[in-house]
C-alpha cells in the first residue's frame, strides 16, 4: 500500500512539473497551414481523368491534409463545363492513412446512401477520381479503399467492385 501511495505522488509530481505551452489564437499557425498546390482529377471531355491544380490551404500534418484534399476533390471542378464527378450530397465524413499505405476515404450523403443510379463509366471515373487524387497528393498512401457511412462499400453505384483497396492507374488518367 506504502509503496502506491509513493508512486502515485512521483507521478503527480512528475506531471505538475510538466508545463504545456498554451495554445496559439491563431489555429493555422498552430497547425502549420499553407496555401499549397493539390491536383485533383475530374472527367474531361476525353471520358478519362483530366487533372486540375488547384492552390488550396492545407495543414501540414497529411492526417488533416487528407480531409481537405478529399472536400475539395468533392466540391468539383473549378471549370464550369466540367460536371460535377459525384452526387451534389456526397459529403466527405472521414479520411485516414494507414502505416501499411492505405488511405481511406469516407463517403456519405443520401444519393450514395440509398444507392446511385448512375452508370458503370461514371462510376468508375468517380471511384477513380478519389484514387488518383488521394494517391498523386500523398506519396505514403498506395492504395485507396472506399468506405460509405462508416462501412466498407461494395461499390457506389452497382457496378464496381469496392470490397477491396484500390491501386492507382494510369489508364483512367489522360496524357
Amino acid at each position: 500500500m506504502r509503496r502506491a501511495v509513493v508512486l502515485s505522488l512521483a507521478i503527480l509530481i512528475a506531471a505538475g512539473g510538466c508545463k504545456k505551452k498554451p495554445l496559439s489564437a491563431n489555429l493555422n499557425a498552430e497547425n502549420k497551414v499553407a496555401v499549397r498546390p493539390v491536383t485533383l482529377f475530374f472527367e474531361g471531355p476525353e471520358m478519362l481523368l483530366v487533372r486540375e491544380t488547384r492552390n488550396v490551404a492545407l495543414p501540414e500534418n497529411p492526417a488533416g491534409a487528407l480531409s481537405v484534399v478529399a472536400r475539395e476533390l468533392i466540391k468539383g471542378s473549378s471549370n464550369a463545363g466540367v460536371p460535377p464527378i459525384f452526387p451534389r450530397d456526397t459529403v466527405v465524413r472521414a479520411t485516414f492513412l494507414l502505416p501499411d499505405g492505405t488511405a481511406f476515404v469516407d463517403l456519405g450523403g443520401n444519393t450514395l446512401t440509398q444507392g446511385w443510379g448512375t452508370g458503370s463509366h461514371e462510376e468508375l471515373m468517380a471511384i477513380y477520381s478519389v484514387v488518383q487524387t488521394v494517391t498523386t497528393n500523398f506519396p505514403d498512401a498506395k492504395r485507396v479503399r472506399i468506405l460509405i457511412n462508416d462501412e466498407p462499400a461494395e461499390t457506389l453505384a452497382g457496378h464496381v467492385n469496392l470490397s477491396r483497396a484500390l491501386l492507382p492507374s494510369a489508364t483512367y488518367v489522360a496524357r
